[in-house]
Parts: C-alpha cells; structure tokens; sequence
C-alpha cells in the first residue's frame, strides 16, 4: 500500500502534467473531489449502473437530450483526459471518476487519482474503448435508444478530438489499437500548399476588384484518385483480376496495405508494397496493369460508391469565397456526366463546372488544356491532379499556374515528391490539446466564415468553470483600462507635441498606430481639408460614426447574449485615449457624433434596441466620454436635419426599391439551390454604383439574422446549421438541419433587401448630409478615401457589436467570436447580476484560462494589468 507521501507525491505529479496543457485541466483534476468511479458504471460488477447513469445524467440543462448529456459531460471528458495524458507520456493509475456537483449530477470532468508512465498506450486506449462499449449498453437503458446509435455518438466525439493532431500527438498515441484509424495529422507541407493556393486567390481577386478588365482566378481539380476515391470500384477491378489469375489477395482487396491509382507509373509501386512479386513471381505484373484498369467498373451504380477526398468540398468552397471559379476537370467520359453529376449533387457540389473528355478528342491531359483555355475572361492560378503527365502539360500551356501533385494514402502513384495527400489544412485558430499549441488563442478572423465552425467544439463545461464578478471587481478592471489608456493618450501626444504643430500634428496623432488609421484613405491633404478650420479657430475635431447598432447575438455564435460587454467599454476608451492625445496638440480635444443605426437597416425588437443602449449609455459615462461621445438616433438625427428628406416619404420609398430588387431577382430561390441563386444575384443586381453589392452583403448578413434553437445546446444547434449553411442536398445531415438552413438563407436574403433598399432610400432622401460637417469616421478595415479609419481594438477587424470581449495572454482587450472562444477553452467572467437568456448566460468578458487562480477566482494582474493593444 502506498504510503500519503507517497499519495500527495503522485498528485502533486498529475497537477504538473495538468498544468502544461490548458484544456486537460478544464476537463481534469486529480484526486480527491467528490466522483463517481468509472467502474461503478461500466466495471464488472457494479452493482447498479443503470440507476448511476440515470443520477449522472439527471437534470440536463433546459431541453437537452440525455444522449447529448452523456456525449458532452462524460464521453469527450474522457477522450480528451486520456488523449492528453497519453500524448503527454501518462496513463491514469488507480481509480478514474466523473467529478459530480453538489447535486450528484456530471460536472464535465474526469477526477484522476495518479499517474503511471505510458508504457502501453495500445492497451489503455483499448481498455477505455471497452468502457464506451460497456457505457453505450448502459446508456441504451436510460436513454432507450438503440446502443449502436449511442455508440455512433461516441465515434463521432473520437473522430472530433482525434483530428488534426500534431506528428508529435499522433505518434504518441499510435499502436494497434481500435482508435488508430482516426488519428488524423496534416503535414505541415500540405497545409502550407492549400494556404499558398488560397492566398494566391485573394491576391487575384482583390486586382480584379481594382481593375474590372482583368482575368478573373480559375482553379481546376481532377476528380478520381485526386478530389474522388473510387476505392469500391478498384477493390471490384482487384477482385477480377484475382479471380482470373489466382491472386488470393485480391480477392479480399481491404486486406492490401494500400490500392493501385489509375496510371501505370502507380502500379509497380502497388505490388511492392503489397509484397505480390515475391508471392506470384511467375506473373508478368506490369502487363497486368491494363487489365487492371479495364476491369475498372465506370457504370452508374458503381460511380455511386465513391468518396469524396478529405477536405476536398470544404476546400472548394474556401476557394470560392476566396474569389475563385473552380472546375472540375476529369478524364472521366462525357457518357458518365449524369452518374458523375448525380453523385457530386449528394455531395452537395453539383454547383460547379464540369469539364469531361470525348473520344478521339486527342489525349486527356491535351483535352484538359483545350478546356480551360475556353473560360474566357479567367486565368488559372492553380491544377490539381493526380497523373504526372497530366500536370507537365497544365505547367507547360499555363505556366504561371501552380500546378499540384496529388498523392492520396490509399492509392499508389507516381514517385515523384511534394503535393499533397488530402485536401485538409489546419484551422484557425489551431485546435488545442493536439500538440500544435498548449495555451489558448485568439482567431485574428474578420469574419466569421474564415472560422470552420462545423469542427469546432461547442464545450459547454465551460460555461461553469469562470467566474461571477463582484461590482467592485468590475469597477477595478474599467478603472485599469481606462486610466492606462489615458496616460498613453497623453503620452502619446506629447511626444507628436514635441516635434511638430498644428495640423501636421493632429493628423500624426489621428493616424497614430494605436488608432489603427489609414494614411493612404486619409493623407495629410484630407486633414488640411477638413480640419485647418478647427484648428485655427481653436473648436474641437469634430467627427461622426455610424454605430454602435446592437449585439450580434442572433445565431450565437458571434455573442451569447444582447447587452454591451467590455468591448464596448474598451472602445470608448480608446475613444476617451483619442481625445486625450489630440489635446495634447489642440487643447479643445474631439466631439465625436455616434449615429447608431440599430433598427434604421433592418427590423429589431425595441425592447432589445433600447436594453442595449441603455447600458451603452452606462458605458459612456464608466468611461468618462460623456463630453466626447454623443450617441444619437440615426433616423432622430435625420429628422433634425433640415435638408435631409422628409421621412414620411421613406416607406413609400423603400416598398419601391425591395420591389425594383424582387422584379430583378425573380425566379431565383436561396432555399432551393442557394449557390445558383447568389450566382443570378451577382449577374442581375439593380444596385446603384457605390452602393454594396447584394451577394456580398448577404454572405454579412447571413450570419446576423436571428436562428431558432429547437432545444438543447443553443450553441451546438447553431453550429450545426452554420456548419455549411448552403448545403442543402447532404443525405448525411439531418432534416431538420437543412430545413433550418433553408430558413436560415430565406430570412436573410430578405433582411439583405431589406438593408440594400434602406440604403438606396438613405441616398434618396440625403442622408449623406449628416457627415457633411464633420469627418467621416470608418470602422472598415477597408475605408473609402477620404475617410478616417478607427480601429477601436488594434489587433482586431471585428467591430465590437458583432463579437465578444476577450483577453489575449498579454492582458489586452480583444474581440473574436464566441464560438472560437469556446472552442480555444477561454473562462467567461460574468459581469454581477447578468441573467441567462434562450439557455445561456452571456459573458462580460472571455479570459484564458490563466488569468484565473486555483479557487476560480481572478488573478490579481488582471486587475493592474489590463489595457489596450497598442498597435
């Protein structure tokens, strides 16, 4: 028996391991805390485990599902545990038990009693596989669901934490084990291709938005063995040839460690692998190579059992929103268009071009070359393909294209280097707890479709591992933020004092990085313009915004909840630092004019509207700007402004432009193929120059229109829709899925008309005065000449309304989106009192995990430390 020494000495070891890894400790802790052993619900024996399963799982949160309880408070605990420990050269030793609450039930974390050193890692993950068997027949019980579905659940969470590990993890949990085959690692070599492609794109795209006469991007992938994996079809040509001459590991082709590709510089490659010229070594195997592919099934039915490539439709899609046209470009028959058409529209990618070949037409690579050079007004940046001479040719007649090998792990090809083997790349942010980063980061995406919200983690054992702030504690944190700001602000302005005056200096200040200004969008010139009046006459800088508008809260994934949060706060202190290094050099200081527009584009609940802005209102005065900041109604502003248009005539107006929209777009429908419709958009838009564009604007608006949860996790229900929202087709999705999505797009190809005619009414009755007198303040990243960019959080594109307050690890505020928070394994503190609202409670601030102690309770540097970004 071990001595307490010995016991305090071994946890003192499982804390340590902890305390490397952020999101192993918000899913672990050792020994002791009141749990419930995992042998009492799966072991041999126990006495009882129906009615410990039932006490474990009782009391889910409103509406959930006890299967969805037993996934996200037992199952991806424990998988995460055992992942990290293991990947850390640890196995659990003596008991392993669910932590419960006060009232018995899951907290979400796994209690590990010590630590042994990972001497076999096979047989601890095949024991704690054994134990999700044992669970599902448990849960099957209580939940009376079929254990098989149950089971499936448990597969799906396996198959989620095993992806995108780093080499390091996956050869850490490597073995013959029953979790192998979901390990999963991108090369650092391929993600940096695929991103390469991507990035290329861009560039493209953002010239063609600069000079309209320019090609347009174009990107070309081969279909089998490259984007399709027709494996049934090749174990079908194997099984033939085997039958016919005697090759017994033919007959059962998933036993062969890999599978022939297409081409003959493939084959060889194949029966070495396999060990087949040392079996048969009377065959003339390179002979059997055309037999081989003529026994190749190309018949309806069989095209049907083909896979798409990893990655492949999530990558097409990230190339399409990057700007790109993208072609299929097969050497598949033009017999086989409506098989190969039918089987990309279950994928979900009928949408796009398809390029097939004819006989006597000339080779297949001379054909794919005569087919990209007939889309007129493209040029290609990038080919995908798996055959040799199929790429030399591509390089050849398209020489500033980059041209990709494809080399997929389940089939042989040519030996040649470099390429990739799948179409997956990293996301970003990096996933924790698979060896790529220990602590948790921000995302740095302007947009919430740069994230891949379908892979990311929901974690709802988060939300109960944060902390509740005291009225004094949030006091503090403003206080900090504010006064530090200030004294930059001073210093900041001193320093431009020093060197220069007049209105040179108070464009140096207005462009200085922590402003995250523009000198390009607003020279020196444009300041003389339109400031030297103040200057000289000693007024304040007068400027004028249009927000704040309201917490993007509708879809959740942005904001869990509609109140203002410390990104507001933070951004009246950057204005707050603004005015005082402008004072600096003209003592008058600023006025800035806040237009919020929160019902003026689109519909919105008063209630809602004003609960925002009345803790807005709160805000401005915590941060001392009550005599800087004037935040007015848009539509009160106008109203006021007597040369702006009477707006009695604004609903006559607007009836008449989402009219002149409905006539241009008619017989287009988002809720039917959502892609042609956003295409016949593009081409039939009525907008006036200036104006946004309507595909543009709705791919903005899809994601702040409001989506009902039906029950359950509101924030994995959003997921899910938002995985692919226009994805309609996939068998694998549930219905209800893809019935929200359709109502999804609907709603907001309504709301995109609705804004789009609110903007044509605005020009209509000249709004435009309401900035005439003062400088037009941008919150875009991309400006429009003439216009000051205020970035009011360095560091972040994303406007503070249409995020969540975060922390990066040097104590700086940020803003990203909630879900990726999550995801990363940030701790919500909520501001005191805050209720929950539709299932969640909305944090004040999102922090990581170290800025919280032992007890739960902030660390005392996010007191004295806070601030703004400085650049």
């Amino acid at each position: 028996m071990r001595t307490p020494v010995d016991v305090q000495r071994s946890r003192a070891d499982v804390r340590d391991v902890l305390g490397d890894d952020e999101l192993l400790r918000l899913y672990c802790v050792p020994a002791p805390r009141c749990a419930l052993a995992l042998d009492e619900l799966v072991g041999e024996g126990a006495p009882d485990p129906v009615l410990a399963l039932k006490r474990l799982v009782a009391d889910p949160p409103g509406g959930w599902g006890p299967r969805d309880r037993l996934v996200e408070f037992l199952v991806r605990p424990l998988v995460i545990t055992y992942r990290g420990l293991l990947a850390a050269g640890f196995s659990p030793a003596g008991e392993v038990g669910l932590e419960l609450d006060a009232e018995r039930s899951a907290t979400g974390r796994v209690v590990v009693e010590d630590l042994q050193p990972a001497e076999d890692v096979a047989a601890a993950i095949t024991a704690l596989d054994g134990s999700l068997d044992r669970l599902a027949a448990v849960a099957a019980e209580v939940i009376g669901e079929e254990p098989e579905r149950i089971r499936a659940a448990f597969t799906e969470v396996l198959a989620q934490e095993l992806r995108n590990l780093s080499p390091e993890t996956a050869a850490a949990l490597a073995g013959d084990h029953p979790w192998r085959g979901l390990l999963n690692v991108v090369g650092a070599e391929q993600h940096e291709v695929l991103r390469q492609v991507v990035r290329l794109v861009r560039e493209r795209s953002a010239r063609c938005r600069r000079d309209s006469g320019l090609p347009r991007p174009l990107v070309a992938v081969d279909l089998d063995f490259c984007a399709v994996h027709p494996v049934q079809r090749v174990r079908e040509a194997l099984r033939r040839v085997g039958e016919e001459h005697g090759i017994a590991e033919f007959l059962d082709p998933s036993r062969l460690v890999v599978l022939p590709g297409l081409y003959p510089e493939g084959w060889l490659p194949f029966v070495v692998r396999n060990g087949l010229r040392d079996n048969y070594p009377e065959l003339d195997w390179p002979s059997l190579h055309g037999e081989y592919r003529r026994s190749i099934p190309w018949h309806a039915e069989a095209l049907l059992t083909d896979t798409l490539a990893p990655g492949v439709a999530r990558y097409v899609r990230e190339l399409e929103q990057a700007g790109a046209r993208v072609v299929w470009l097969t050497g598949r028959r033009e017999r086989v268009r409506a098989a190969t058409e039918e089987f990309l529209a279950g994928c979900g990618l009928a949408d796009l071009d398809l390029r097939t070949s004819v006989p006597g037409g000339g080779s297949i690579a001379e054909q794919k070359v005569a087919a990209l050079r007939q889309f007129h007004g493209y040029e290609l940046v990038a080919a995908f393909d798996d055959s040799v001479g199929n790429r030399e040719a591509l390089r050849e007649a398209f020489p500033g294209a980059v041209v990709i090998a494809v080399h997929s792990r389940q089939f042989t090809s040519d030996m040649s280097g470099g390429g990739i083997a799948t179409f997956e790349s990293l996301p970003n942010p990096v996933p924790l707890g698979r060896g790529h980063a220990r602590g948790a980061q921000l995302s740095h995406t302007t947009s919430l479709s740069g994230l891949r919200v379908g892979e990311l983690s929901t974690r709802p054992t988060v939300w109960g591992h944060g902390a509740e702030l005291t009225a004094a504690e949030q006091e503090r944190i403003v206080e900090c933020l504010v006064s530090t700001a200030v004294a930059h602000g001073r210093q900041l302005g001193r320093e431009v004092a020093a060197a220069s005056g007049g209105v040179r200096a108070v464009w140096q200040v207005l462009t200085a990085k922590p402003f995250g200004a523009s000198r390009t969008a607003y020279p020196l010139e444009a300041a003389e313009r339109d400031l030297r009046g103040a200057v000289e006459a000693g007024e304040p800088l007068r400027f004028v915004v249009v927000g704040p508008s309201l917490k993007q809260d509708g879809s959740r994934l942005k904001a869990l909840g509609g109140l203002p949060d410390l990104a507001e706060l933070a951004m009246l202190a950057r204005v707050r630092q603004l005015d005082e290094a402008v004072r600096q050099v003209h003592p008058p200081g600023v006025e800035v004019r806040a237009l919020t527009d929160a019902s003026h584009f689109r519909t919105r609940d008063p209630g809602r509207c004003h609960t925002y802005h009345d803790e807005f209102a709160r805000q401005v005065a915590a941060a001392g700007v009550a005599d800087v900041v004037v935040v007015e109604d848009f539509d009160a502003a106008a109203d006021a402004h007597p040369e702006c248009g009477d707006r009695s005539q604004r609903p006559e107006l607007l009836l008449a432009h989402r009219v002149r929209y409905e006539r241009a777009f008619a017989g287009l429908d988002i809720g039917r193929d959502p892609r042609a419709a956003l295409a016949g958009a593009a081409a039939r838009d009525p907008g006036a120059p200036g104006q946004p564009r309507f595909a543009e604007l709705f791919r903005s608006v899809l994601h702040a229109v409001d989506v009902p949860c039906p029950g359950g996790d509101p924030l994995a229900w959003s997921q899910r829709v938002y995985a692919d929202p226009f994805d309609l087709t996939d068998r694998e999705v549930p219905v209800e899925v893809r019935r929200a999505r359709r109502d999804l797009l609907r709603a907001a190809w309504d709301e995109t008309i609705t804004y789009l005619a609110n903007k044509h009414v605005d020009a209509d009755l000249g709004y435009e005065v309401l900035w005439r007198d003062a400088v037009r303040m941008s919150l875009s990243i991309r400006p429009a000449p003439g216009r000051l960019r205020f970035v009011p959080l360095g560091g972040s594109g994303v406007m503070p309304w249409h995020g969540t307050a975060a922390l990066n690890t040097q104590r700086e505020v940020a803003v990203d989106y909630a879900i990726s928070l999550v995801d990363q394994g940030f701790r919500p503190l909520y501001a005191p009192g805050t209720p929950t609202r539709r299932g969640v409670r909305q944090p004040w601030l999102m922090v990581p995990p170290d800025c919280l102690d032992g007890s739960g309770r902030p660390t005392e540097d996010l007191f004295t430390r806070i601030r703004l970004r400085t650049r």
